[in-house]
């Protein structure tokens, strides 16, 4: 199992801030991506528009997943 961390809004609407999924199926960072909003319909919607961090770094949909430790899924933020 992975830790997949949430951040801002989508811990809200997720209702917690860390899940953890297996993720022996997913071979790519878009792999993740959708088993995530399967596995957290609330935020299906947000997923697809979010950055994810790979052991801390972004990553784009089409890295392969190797050796990872955690998930992060970071919303994009505005300002004022």
């Amino acid at each position: 199992m992975t830790p997949i961390k949430l951040f801002a809004f989508l811990v809200q609407k997720a209702g917690f801030q860390e899940i953890n999924l297996d993720l022996s199926d997913c071979k790519t960072v878009a792999d993740v991506r959708q088993l995530v909003s399967k596995e957290i319909p609330a935020i299906e919607a947000d997923v697809a528009k979010c950055m994810i961090a790979v052991n801390m770094e972004f990553q784009t949909d089409d890295c392969l997943l190797t050796d990872v430790s955690e998930i992060a899924i970071i919303p994009p933020v505005s300002g004022g």
